[in-house]
């Protein structure tokens, strides 16, 4: 058991030591997003184009992400997008999903226990239903992209968030005194 935890320990120092990402980063907060080469980004440049595209490889001396036809200067990029859903739009979409059902249910043992049953039945029964699904749909789909605008203040400092590119690659060896 030692020997599997020390060799997954020695792998995991070898895969720490040659990393290259785009990092997002929120201004004064440590909560950052990092996109390695291999990830499809879509980034919009100063002139307003916008473009898909995979990561092929980060060149960190020249500031440059590289794609497999070309490459952009990280700071002619003016905005990133993803198509991530929010992490509480899922959630909350699914309890308008569960609220159907249940008043589906209800709505079904009402109508079997009435006297007259199922022969009128009330708009609402089907209605709520229905426009909860809507609601839940409606919800998945309108948050399911985020843009990240990278915008400077008049000092040249980022005002919300912060596009860098990160070599964690370690060059050199160790010395013994």
């Amino acid at each position: 058991m030692r020997t599997i935890l020390l060799l997954l320990f020695f792998f995991s120092l070898n895969v720490a030591f040659g990393q290259k990402f785009l990092q997002i980063e929120k201004v004064h907060s440590p909560k950052t997003k990092k996109y390695y080469p291999g990830h499809e980004i879509t980034f919009q440049v100063h002139g307003g184009q916008w473009y898909t595209r995979v990561i092929e490889d980060i060149s960190y001396e020249q500031n440059l992400l590289l794609f497999p036809k070309d490459h952009v200067h990280l700071d002619s990029i003016a905005a990133l997008r993803f198509y991530d859903r929010q992490r509480w739009s899922r959630p909350l979409s699914n309890q308008f999903f569960n609220f159907a059902v249940v008043w589906t249910a209800y709505a079904i043992i009402d109508e079997a226990l009435r006297d007259d049953r199922f022969e009128n039945i009330e708009p609402a029964t089907y209605t709520v239903p229905a426009s909860s699904v809507a609601t839940g749909l409606l919800i998945r789909h309108l948050f399911k992209k985020k843009t990240y605008r990278f915008e400077k203040n008049n000092k040249g400092e980022a005002r919300k968030w912060r596009l860098r590119l990160l070599d964690l690659d370690v060059k050199g060896e160790l010395k013994k005194p």
